[in-house]
């Protein structure tokens, strides 16, 4: 029965929220002047937008208790935010500059910059590491960063590890051009599709198969189609990526373009390959084109709670893992001379697919946030992060020790024994991640997808004949 007042912004979607509770007894206010304009109140409760400003909402309650001093005052701005403001205060009256990363729309990042501002220091508000202006970076010797609140951990990691790394990449630099090329190479795809076919060569010379063009090239353009097309029907990706969002939505003609290419190559190697290899890939695109989307009866759904095939929890990562499995491993042995599948084809398969399951897993672990909003049942989320690090990094000493014991008992030939240092080399990243030392950005994208490259590496170095290349 009392009329609310809310200091905040009348136009902010929280604050809308509530005035949809206030049974039409609502009025936000966000200066002395719109304090003065309200109407006379009888019962009066003020509450805040969480992540309004300690000093704004003091100074209003003021105005407020002047006009009504029976209100009764609640304040509800979030610790995290209040506590972040008194930082930026501290902070920017000790650096020369300060980098805010946050939305551009979000109420309580724009607080910090005005109250950077307000110090005097200059201050340069970012959403992305890509809207940083080297140039000007360069003129300082000390940048603070800060961020909203909202503003995920590996967004801000991106934006430190390039002001760090700012002497490279300033515009015009032989480095920053070698940079952007890799970095396009990584958003684009390009480098893991070729991971991907590294490890089709590896796979076939574990199973001692002969390791052909075609093998390769299936594996690279399935998995480069996959990625473009199931990234842009992923709308998980906006919250956890929005820097690879951007870049899709920059090339997306062409990635468009070159993913569904991709796919129809990869089929069309799957006719030449012969009818088996062709069902698999079929069979592969279809469960990878239809993983978000609602496939599961409603009647099965009410029950399990599961509608889609991405809702099953850890189901990207495990099914991510049998793709690349069933394409690296098991595509060159149906289609070559031998028989039928041997012990050798079964290491072959655990190899890459472990692989696959480390890598995906971690990348679930820097992508929980998004997946959390969108609702994804993720392992990372049904394990919680330390629990998914260290049975990611079990998995990985269990793999070493398999490829040392079936190249020992001569299951596969000796080039298991250096492929077990892909294995601790996974072990290796995601005990600097487990640290702190390597959270998230392009170095640390580049190590974990690296190590299917370093597959393909000490395959080629191993293969006395070079076969493939």
């Amino acid at each position: 029965g009392c009329a609310t007042l809310i200091v905040g912004d009348a136009d902010h979607p929280e604050v809308e929220g509530l005035m949809g509770h206030t049974q039409a007894r609502g009025h936000v206010v966000s200066s002395e002047q719109e304090v003065a304009c309200l109407p006379e109140l009888n019962e009066v409760i003020v509450v805040a937008q969480t992540t309004q400003s300690e000093a704004q909402f003091a100074a209003l309650v003021a105005q407020i208790k002047a006009r009504f001093p029976q209100a009764h005052i609640f304040n509800t701005i979030c610790d995290a935010t209040a506590s972040r403001q008194a930082e930026v205060l501290d902070l920017a009256q000790k650096v020369e500059a300060l980098v805010v990363v946050g939305g551009r729309n979000s109420g309580n990042t724009q607080r910090l910059v005005e109250i950077s501002r307000n110090t005097g220091t200059p201050t340069y508000p970012v959403e992305t590491e890509k809207e940083l202006d080297l140039e000007e970076m360069s003129r300082y010797n000390t940048i603070g960063v800060t961020a909203g609140a909202s503003t995920p951990q590996w967004l801000i990691g991106n934006v430190v590890g390039t002001l760090k790394h700012a002497w490279a990449l300033r515009p015009g630099s032989f480095t920053s051009y070698v940079y952007r090329a890799w970095r396009f190479c990584l958003k684009s795809n390009l480098y893991v599709a070729t991971g991907a076919g590294s490890l089709s060569y590896t796979s076939s010379l574990l199973q001692g198969v002969e390791p052909l063009f075609s093998y390769f090239f299936v594996a690279f353009f399935y998995v480069y189609a996959m990625h473009l097309l199931n990234h842009l029907t992923d709308k998980a990706s906006k919250f956890n990526d929005p820097v690879q969002s951007m870049f899709y939505g920059r090339h997306r003609r062409f990635l468009l373009v070159t993913g569904w290419v991709s796919w129809f190559l990869a089929l069309a190697l799957g006719v030449y390959l012969g009818p088996m290899a062709f069902a698999f890939i079929l069979v592969m695109s279809c469960l990878g084109l239809i993983y978000n989307f609602k496939i599961i009866p409603d009647r099965v759904a009410a029950i399990t709670r599961i509608a889609t095939l991405k809702e099953i929890p850890g189901s990207k990562t495990l099914f991510t893992a049998v793709a690349w499995g069933v394409l690296a491993a098991l595509i060159p042995v149906v289609c070559s001379d031998q028989d039928d599948l041997s012990w050798a084809t079964a290491v072959a398969f655990l190899f890459v697919a472990g692989m696959i399951f480390i890598r995906s897993g971690l990348f679930e672990i820097l992508a929980i946030e998004g997946d959390r909003v969108v609702g994804k049942e993720t392992l990372a989320i049904a394990l919680g992060k330390k629990r998914t690090l260290n049975f990611l990094s079990a998995a990985s000493v269990l793999l070493a020790v398999m490829l040392l014991a079936a190249a020992y008992v001569k299951i596969i030939p000796s080039l298991g024994y250096a492929l077990s240092l892909c294995s601790l080399y996974a072990f290796g990243y995601l005990t600097l991640h487990r640290k702190g030392l390597m959270e998230s950005g392009l170095l640390l994208e580049s190590l974990v997808e690296g190590n299917m490259l370093l597959a393909g590496i000490l395959a080629f170095l191993w293969d006395p004949y070079h076969i493939l290349f």
